[in-house]
């Protein structure tokens, strides 16, 4: 029970850095996570916790390499292949010799066998670090796709390297021939065994997807399984589980395009869900980073092998020696011999370290031969500084290098990309058999309205005069309520809906903070307004009718504002009037009527949010202008999606 209770622990610090992160997003996830998990360390559960190797590498480690190879471009692949082996595998093979010697010969008490398995630890790159890292900075498509295909694979290198590293430690015994030759066989073999099963589970789910309606929890339960009957298959073999595993997500990867052209919705639910594993496992990656920091810092200080300070003295240097070496093997290797010295300084610098390289550090052995292993707290405290000092000299120094984002797409962009997004809500609409015909006619009109001219900054307008708008109503109301002309206690909850209304329109996190504490205060934990809540229950008849008089005060005062001079946007006006209209209306509709044409609305919005979803995967337009268009859907769903009931 205890484990479980550490594990819900590391979830729900993981999840609190995510919402925080909004707040002051110039500041990467990762050190969020990090300082979330370093709060958390201090709880009496964490004293002597543990997760066992074996656990990190099929639970963790498996399931990222294998939504990370069914998110690589096959096409990108091919384009980059020869930077790839030389980024990914012999700089991965170079840099561990490099290291390995170089930390041997310095610190001598450490073996060979495990100066090579700490070199092989920190070669892996993190593409989420570095994505996270550069979000801020215009950096080149084929500099990214670069980096992202090489840490797919020097990954997998690293941890292949790192086997045999630990296996001539643990035997003794070491042949550079016969490591050659397990190294290719392993290597190859994880390869092919991923390639076969991979595409076993790729037509498994094809042909569940052509031959079953209701196929989406079938696909996404077998495409979960994947990688992990991938990985102990492998490693029942003796190959690399975690070759096998990239590669059977690369094949998975293709398999997706043939799978998309039969059904667009089950490939939202998996992209959903690898979406959602993935931020989860980094993040919980991340917050054990920070729990196992001070813990290892204080073992070192009781024991006799080198204080904290001098072991961070050493990774600074290894840091800085890996770095001098990924320049230099990127400025004058053949293969990547057109980069210019910042292009090869930035590629160097992206060489970021994080969740691989900090779970394969964990994934050493804790016993060896009955004994703890030896110098266990000393790699895994050098590999867990070596990643913050990854994260944080790019941090500083690839401004440097790299220009600040501009904005990334135009008002035709955006207005383009909007049609899209509401011709495809309609399709699906329009084959669902079930919905009403009149019904299905309203709501395509109301998402024809979407569309004409909209820019972002219209929409961050809107959000703000929404604010002003709602507010004149609850004061509208509180006068009302004063003169008795209506029942206090009614006009509280009335209220109260019109805050919770408001959150779902904030854009800015700074707002929606304030407004967060607002509804707390005002809120939920307002007795009155929970108790009014049960009476409306039990007689909605009374309370429907001061709703009907509340409404209609508040749309007058609201559109005599809205007359006045300040609001000089057209396009803020006609959003304004457009909602305050459609809820006048439907305050006398009967509720029937509005919950079966909201539950239509409600479908359509997914739809454009699932079309969203789909082009972010695929990459064909900025993050920006997805960013965007969700904060537009999100508008417009306050305005079309409105019940006073």
């Amino acid at each position: 029970m205890e484990i479980v209770i550490s594990v819900i622990l590391l979830l729900g610090a993981t999840v609190i850095a995510n919402i925080i992160h909004p707040l002051l997003p110039q500041i990467p996830l990762a050190f969020y996570q990090i300082g979330a998990g370093f709060l958390v360390s201090w709880l009496p559960q964490f004293n002597k916790f543990h997760l066992a190797p074996e656990v990190f590498l099929l639970v963790i480690i498996a399931p990222l390499m294998f939504n990370e190879g069914q998110n690589t471009s096959h096409v990108s692949l091919q384009r980059h292949f020869k930077s790839i082996i030389s980024l990914a595998v012999v700089l991965t093979v170079a840099t561990v010799l490099v290291i390995g010697f170089f930390l041997h010969s310095i610190w001598p008490i450490i073996a060979l066998p495990l100066a090579f398995c700490l070199a092989a630890i920190i070669t892996p790159t993190d593409s989420v670090a570095v994505s996270s890292i550069t979000a801020n900075f215009e950096i080149s498509q084929s500099i990214r796709e670069k980096i992202e295909n090489e840490s797919l694979f020097n990954d997998a290198a690293g941890i292949v390297v790192l086997d045999l590293a630990l296996t001539a430690f643990m035997t003794g015994k070491f042949s550079l021939i016969r490591g050659i030759a397990n190294f290719i066989v392993v290597f190859g073999g994880g390869i092919v065994c991923g390639i076969i099963l991979g595409s076993l589970c790729g037509a498994l789910q094809l042909f569940f997807q052509q031959h079953s309606p209701n196929s989406a929890a079938t696909i996404s339960s077998i495409n979960l399984l994947t990688p992990f009957l991938v990985y102990l298959s492998a490693e029942e073999l003796n190959f690399s589980g975690i070759l096998a595993v990239v590669s059977a997500g690369i094949i998975q990867g293709v398999y997706k395009k043939r799978l998309r052209l039969t059904s667009t919705s089950n490939q939202v639910v998996l992209s959903s869900m690898w979406e959602i594993l993935s931020q989860l496992l980094n993040g919980f990656t991340f917050v054990l980073l920070g729990i196992s920091l001070p813990r290892n810092m204080i073992e070192l200080a009781n024991s006799d092998s080198l204080n904290p300070g001098t072991l961070l003295f050493l990774a600074l240097i290894i840091y800085i020696l890996m770095t001098l070496l990924r320049f230099i093997w990127v400025q004058f290797g053949k293969p990547l011999k057109r980069n210019n010295l910042k292009n090869s300084a930035v590629i160097a610098l992206c060489g970021i370290h994080g969740t691989i390289t900090l779970a394969m550090a964990f994934s050493l052995p804790i016993t060896f031969r009955n004994q703890p292993f030896p110098l266990r707290t000393n790699l895994i405290f050098l590999a867990e500084t070596i990643i913050i000092l990854s994260l944080i000299v790019p941090t500083f120094l690839l401004p440097l290098f790299l220009p600040h984002k501009k904005n990334s797409f135009n008002e035709q962009q955006f207005n383009g990309l909007l049609a899209q997004m509401i011709d495809y809500a309609i399709q699906e609409l329009k084959e669902q058999k079930k919905i009403d015909p009149l019904t299905l006619s309203q709501v395509i009109s109301i998402l024809h309205t979407q569309r004409g001219p909209n820019d972002h900054n219209t929409i961050k307008k809107v959000s703000k005069l929404f604010q002003r708008c709602l507010g004149l109503e609850i004061k509208v109301i509180r006068y009302y309520a004063h003169k008795q002309l209506i029942q206090q206690n009614f006009a509280e909850y009335y209220n109260a809906k019109q805050l919770l209304r408001l959150h779902k329109v904030i854009l800015t996190p700074k707002m929606r903070l304030k407004l967060d504490w607002k509804i707390f205060s005002n809120v939920y934990v307002n007795q009155n307004i929970w108790r009014t809540a049960h009476l409306i229950k039990k007689n909605p008849t009374e309370y429907r009718n001061q709703a009907k008089l509340m409404e209609k005060w508040g749309y007058q005062a609201v559109l005599k504002y809205l007359k006045q001079d300040k609001i000089s946007d057209p396009k803020c006006l006609k959003i304004l009037r457009r909602y305050y209209e459609i809820r006048h209306q439907r305050i006398n509709k009967t509720p029937e009527k509005n919950t079966n044409e909201q539950e239509v609305l409600i479908s359509a919005f997914q739809y454009e949010y699932s079309y969203l979803q789909m082009i972010a995967k695929e990459q064909i337009c900025s993050a920006e202008l997805i960013h965007a268009l969700s904060e537009k859907i999100s508008t417009d769903q306050f305005v079309y999606i409105t019940s006073d009931d």
